[in-house]
């Protein structure tokens, strides 16, 4: 089975990398993981809320398999990660469980094509300015209260 690692270190363990990373090859191994291609670091990031005072991480991620009669090792390779200092986070999931990135798929008919030039042109479309409500006259506003004070004098009270 196919699984993920992702990990992040504090900034300041920034220029250890390699030998966190040759740590966490040595916890995969021994319980008969077997890694798939290397590491591959995303960067620096802002976390979300600080941890440990740190406000930035260093982010990476790789991919490793086991087979069926190591696959009840996964309990054991978090406790182990848990245990290494240098670490700040880890999270460890099951590669069918990642959803790959919905591609978007390119108009393949002339058709599609026109339809979707034709939205793009709409969306690019300066919007009509709303027209004012027209403001009653004062003329209008006296007729209007001329009829209303007719209809209060006519109404029994």
């Amino acid at each position: 089975m196919e699984y993920e690692l992702l990990f992040f270190i504090s900034v300041s363990n920034e220029d250890r990398v390699d030998i966190i990373k040759k740590e966490l090859i040595e916890i995969l191994e021994s319980l008969g993981a077997k890694l798939l291609g290397d590491f591959t670091d995303i960067g620096k990031r802002k976390l979300a809320y600080p941890i440990k005072r740190d406000t930035h991480a260093f982010y990476s991620w790789a991919r490793f398999t086991l087979d069926d009669e190591n696959r009840n090792n996964i309990p054991e390779i978090n406790k182990r990660i848990s245990l290494n200092n240098k670490i700040t986070r880890h999270l460890i999931v099951r590669a069918d469980e990642i959803g790959k990135p919905a591609s978007v798929a390119a108009p393949e008919t002339e058709v599609e094509k026109l339809a979707a030039e034709k939205i793009k042109a709409e969306i690019k479309k300066p919007r009509a300015k709303a027209k004012p409500a027209k403001k009653e006259s004062r003329a209008a506003l006296s007729e209007l209260d001329e009829k209303l004070s007719e209809i209060l004098e006519e109404t029994p009270g």
